[in-house]
């Protein structure tokens, strides 16, 4: 047995009953007319798409070329006293 497919069906979007709902709150109903809409978004399709330019890539540029330096970050914990380690006095 097939599935059967969902109908979907056109809503339609109660202008009257919202446009006296909000003159009743002591608003006005405001609502874009669909045909400017329509050829506004046409129009909008028409448009050819911008094109796209790369950015340059950034410069590394190398500060110092002197010799590399080590520098130990590591401390030795050999040597280190704890508190509870200490001999009290």
């Amino acid at each position: 047995m097939a599935a059967q497919p969902i109908v979907v069906t056109r809503y339609e979007l109660p202008t009257a009953d919202l446009n006296s709902l909000a003159s009743s709150a002591g608003l006005q109903w405001v609502q874009s007319d669909s045909e400017r809409v329509a050829s506004v978004q046409a129009a909008m399709a028409t448009e050819p798409k911008p094109v796209h330019v790369p950015r340059e890539p950034r410069r590394h540029e190398v500060d110092n070329v002197g010799p590399l330096v080590l520098v130990e970050t590591k401390k030795d914990l050999s040597q280190l006293k704890l508190p509870f380690e200490q001999q009290a006095h």
